[in-house]
């Protein structure tokens, strides 16, 4: 966790706050002894990739660096026991140590474990849940400093609650969660026009573990990226250490993408061009990798998101409407738009609660003003029943939500228990579930 001058900021940069008091418990009694004592908003941050102020706190900010690493792996590799505090460029290559692999991983694996989980981050896959789904048990310290261990065996609605909670249960410290032997994943890019993406888009989804793809609006093909196990050989996997600077290095492609949306939103006629070569130039070599690097891809350019998840089988209408309104208003961006696919699963708060889903995610340069961009997708994704990610930015109301899940009010009702007087609960979180 990163904080200079006493403020902590956020990955993108637009959200920080300095705290009254920043605390990094070394093990379970000190944390708990420090949120039974603060009489004021606890919140862990982890690493920061959330998009909105889900940690922000003028009362006690915890560090949980210290909540880290593998604790135990099954001896049949389908469960791992891992400190919430884990990063996931450091987990992935802890797992492959002892054999075993994430079932699923996102395209960034700067956050922390409890981070994921708490905000239900997926990847991609029609049959794959988001990480949250594959939560099988965790330990929790309560606002009261209480311990309760949480499974679908005991505790189980705290459990089921707790699947993605945005840490306003309490604070994870181990979570327990599915996984497997380890494996390999090959990789392959390529350009397909709209139509005949959308033609075949079924077929891709059905016919690869993983697929996905990213419209850049203005470009008039898609770059399609699959991911398939392989048993094709594998260079050597990296070290944490390696994998942490790869997703920290800007490189030479980078630093120029950046350097055009500095330029794009005084240059709007380059649009049509930037997004044609961007499309071009955004396609990899075919390659094969152990999975942890295979999921992952370096994201230094540092950008605001948004995403909703809508009904798979309205999710090709609802990106098609989004760029066909982009190009209407001419709306500056030079990022794509990202598709994806999730598994319906059974936590009360998950978007893709009892939903096979498509989840379409608009970016923004971290020096653009997001609101005019944002606003409008926001529009068209409330006319899909589209639920939003927890950890990325959407202006939805408390009304708006209960509508969206079906157990909305168990969850607050849940949560009151847990927590009466409201201590995990920011001036963000307040209003949606005070």
């Amino acid at each position: 966790m990163k904080v200079v001058g006493g403020k902590w900021s956020n990955w993108s940069g637009a959200v920080s706050w300095k705290p009254q008091e920043i605390l990094a418990p070394t093990d379970e009694v000190a944390l708990a002894a420090a949120m039974r004592a603060s009489e004021r908003t606890v919140r862990a941050p982890g690493s920061g990739h959330s998009f909105t102020p889900l940690c922000q706190t003028d009362g006690l900010l915890v560090d949980l660096s210290a909540f880290a690493g593998v604790r135990e792996v099954s001896q049949d590799k389908s469960l791992a026991t891992i400190g919430a505090g884990t990063p996931l460029w450091a987990l992935g290559a802890a797992l492959h140590a002892q054999g075993a692999g994430l079932c699923n991983m996102g395209d960034i694996d700067r956050q922390t474990l409890g981070g994921v989980v708490g905000t239900a981050t997926h990847g991609t896959g029609i049959t794959l849940g988001s990480l949250s789904s594959e939560v099988r048990g965790f330990r929790l310290i309560l606002a009261s400093g209480e311990l309760i261990n949480c499974s679908s065996n005991e505790n189980s609605d705290v459990f089921r609650a707790g699947a993605v909670s945005l840490g306003t249960l309490g604070l994870m410290t181990d979570i327990t969660i599915a996984v497997r032997p380890a494996y390999k994943l090959v990789e392959n890019n390529f350009l397909l026009p709209h139509d005949e993406l959308f033609r075949r888009l079924d077929e891709l989804v059905s016919n690869n573990r993983h697929f996905e793809f990213f419209w850049f609006p203005y470009a008039d093909a898609a770059v399609c990226k699959t991911l398939n196990e392989t048993d094709v050989a594998a260079s050597a996997p990296r070290n944490p250490e390696a994998l942490r600077r790869r997703g920290e290095r800007v490189g030479f492609e980078s630093r120029a993408f950046a350097a055009v949306n500095e330029v794009l939103p005084f240059a709007p006629f380059l649009l049509g061009s930037a997004h044609a070569l961007f499309s071009r130039l955004m396609p990899g070599p075919p390659g094969a990798r152990w999975s942890h690097e295979a999921f992952p891809s370096p994201r230094p350019i540092r950008f605001n998101e948004m995403e909703y998840a809508v009904p798979f089988a309205q999710g090709a209408d609802c990106v098609r409407e989004i760029v066909e309104m982009i190009r209407k208003r001419r709306i500056n961006t030079g990022f794509p738009l990202e598709f994806r696919t999730v598994a319906a699963d059974d936590a009360w708060l998950s978007p893709f609660y009892r939903r096979t889903s498509a989840t379409i995610a608009v970016h923004q340069y971290h020096r653009v003003d997001a609101t005019r961009l944002f606003n409008a997708c926001e529009a068209i994704f409330g006319t899909y029943a589209g639920r939003p990610h927890w950890g990325k930015c959407h202006t939805r109301s408390r009304d708006a939500l209960a509508g969206l899940y079906p157990e909305f009010d168990r969850f607050r009702e849940t949560r009151r228990t847990l927590d009466p007087s409201g201590k995990m609960l920011n001036d963000y979180l307040r209003p949606i579930f005070a």
